[in-house]
């Protein structure tokens, strides 16, 4: 929480000194925003995402039955894989479906991820005109306990290691040019499968999710980083968000994304949630067959 809380007030302060609103933050990403749906949408996000990386995704119902297991429950929106579940087996998606039939929000049922590592690519693009990202880290998440974890800094099996030093500069500007194949992200960070660095690099990977709304640079919990590597990083990262924050264009409608993913599940957004059953069918016929 501390790392979360030095982030921001540096945030701030960077914005404060080139002279630009940090509440601007929010409409970094506006365009993916569903201003229908109230949430960065993991389903929208998805179908950003090109068929060669893209898991088999789709909003959940006990009609779809997988294909194979083990399948991952996750709900529309939501921050550090909380509320994501794993099934190995048709029994245990039963029980979790009974259980999350009460929750207000939707929940999507995804394919698990081949490959045997996992990457987190975070990025900060101030100029999403040019070619380069001003901030690129590679980090991985290592769970040597579990077979197909739900890594998170809350999953105590699981550790992070920045490997951004093992990738050439050349490497990273590919890695880099793929996430903007995706969207043009002001900020971004994007969770992917691969076997091998060597993998990674040549695209041969599948995408596990892309956070938009405070994607946390997860490199920052590498251990082995010092305080003062942190907070070198936490410094030049700020004043990259605070410059791209600066660049974000006028749009002809702000939305109150902030407000809007706070009260996401609850009173109205049930409602709107509720409307969108006649396209449950459709899409998951587009993605796992019933």
């Amino acid at each position: 929480m501390h790392i979360t809380i030095i982030m921001v007030l540096t945030y701030i302060a960077s914005c404060a000194r080139i002279a630009t609103a940090p509440w601007r933050y929010w409409q970094l990403n506006a365009r993916y925003f569903s201003a229908e749906q109230g949430v960065f949408s993991k389903l929208l996000t998805d179908e950003l995402i090109p068929t060669r990386w893209r898991l088999q995704q789709t909003i959940d119902t006990e009609a779809l039955t997988p294909t194979s297991y083990p399948v991952f429950l996750k709900p529309e929106w939501g921050q550090n894989a909380h509320g994501i579940h794993r099934a190995d087996d048709a029994s245990q998606l039963m029980t979790l479906r009974a259980r999350l039939k009460q929750q207000p929000q939707r929940y999507l049922l995804q394919e698990a991820a081949p490959g045997q590592r996992e990457f987190e690519l975070f990025s900060i693009d101030a100029d999403r005109n040019d070619d380069s990202h001003d901030v690129f880290t590679i980090t991985e998440a290592i769970n040597d306990s579990e077979d197909f974890p739900i890594n998170s800094k809350y999953n105590r099996f699981t550790r992070y290691s920045d490997v951004t030093s093992q990738f050439s500069a050349a490497e990273q500007q590919k890695l880099a040019g793929y996430l903007s194949e995706i969207g043009q992200f002001g900020i971004s960070r994007m969770s992917v499968r691969a076997d091998s660095n060597e993998d990674l690099v040549a695209g041969k990977f599948h995408v596990i999710e892309i956070n938009l709304f405070l994607p946390m640079p997860i490199n920052l919990l590498d251990e082995t980083y010092s305080w003062a590597e942190r907070w070198r990083f936490i410094r030049t990262s700020m004043m990259s968000l605070a410059h791209a924050t600066k660049l974000i264009k006028p749009a002809d409608v702000k939305h109150p994304i902030f407000t809007r993913m706070m009260l996401y599940g609850r009173g109205k957004a049930e409602q709107a949630n509720s409307e969108h059953t006649s396209d449950i069918a459709k899409i998951g016929e587009r993605h796992i067959p019933s």
